[in-house]
């Protein structure tokens, strides 16, 4: 990223993105874009376009709400950067409230980005044996 591409973006969604979450996408945390954050322009484009457009799961996105990353799993990361707040939120489909500004106490992840961070990389390392044993079994020796 560059800040000339974050000032596209800001001038896209209508946002002024804090220098916290700028920095930690500068310094991308972590070995593959997939885990978690998205550190690219057009993924951050894509995620907040297709969210406000599309809304969540039959749910109207809230148009302060700006994606960040995603779980893989259809969860999406947000922040509130109108607001100040500095924490990481968690849109989960399977068992989370529909994305408001009632609910973001229910639906905060991490009180900052770092933490968010170490949360990720803990849940990547502990992830790390299991996957490598997989990789090590034939297809009929998964069930086993």
């Amino acid at each position: 990223m560059t800040p000339e591409a974050f000032s596209r973006i800001e001038q896209a969604f209508g946002v002024a993105l804090p220098d916290w979450y700028r920095l930690r996408v500068l310094d991308y945390p972590f070995s593959k874009p997939e885990d978690a954050l998205y550190h690219d322009e057009e993924s951050i484009v894509r995620a907040n376009e297709e969210l406000r457009r599309d809304g969540w799961f039959g749910f109207p996105w809230p148009q302060e709400f700006f994606v960040i990353g995603d779980t893989g799993f259809g969860d999406s990361y947000f922040i509130v950067p109108s607001s100040g707040d500095r924490r990481i939120f968690i849109a989960d489909h399977e068992g989370g409230p529909a994305p408001s500004f009632e609910k973001l106490s229910e639906m905060a992840q991490a009180d900052t980005i770092d933490e968010h961070i170490r949360g990720v990389q803990k849940t990547l390392r502990e992830a790390q044996p299991a996957h490598g044993r997989l990789r090590s079994k034939k297809w009929w020796q998964f069930w086993i």
